[in-house]
């Protein structure tokens, strides 16, 4: 079966969204924490704290990635809401949409924050997928904190 468009323009439009999304896009940083496995053979192991008995709680180290992405805010207070017509879903005013990269998804899916602007935000959807032939970008919303 034929194409309807051949692979050389598709490629063209790609390259016109990716050229898109490197003119807008600004960095955030992404703050991942180390995952560490930890076995313990010790009989004065506690669970809850992570710890054997009598010893030192660990420094937990936390790593920042800076990585671009589209950002859109929504007009509006935190107590009001703002109808998102790409999505048609009422978004409330202290949330923010990024579409980032699959690099930089691949780092946000691992995060603990987000700083946007100087500001740090919780996700709050699961990304949903974006591009013209292929993924190409992930768009998700957060939340700002506090």
């Amino acid at each position: 079966m034929a194409n309807l468009i051949p692979s050389s323009d598709k490629s063209k439009f790609d390259n016109v969204f990716n050229d898109i999304h490197d003119t807008f896009a600004r960095d955030i940083t992404i703050y991942k924490s180390e995952n560490t496995a930890f076995v313990s053979t010790n009989s004065t192991y506690n669970a809850l704290y992570s710890r054997v008995l009598n010893q030192k709680g660990n420094e937990k180290k936390v790593e920042p990635i800076v990585v671009k992405a589209r950002i859109s805010y929504f007009n509006g207070s935190s107590k009001e809401d703002d109808f998102n017509g790409d999505t048609g879903i009422s978004v409330p005013g202290d949330s923010i949409r990024i579409k980032i990269d699959e690099t930089g998804y691949a780092v946000l899916k691992q995060s603990t924050d987000i700083e946007v602007d100087g500001e740090l935000f919780d996700v709050v959807s699961d990304a949903s997928k974006s591009g013209m032939f292929s993924v190409k970008y992930y768009q998700i919303f957060l939340k700002r904190k506090g």
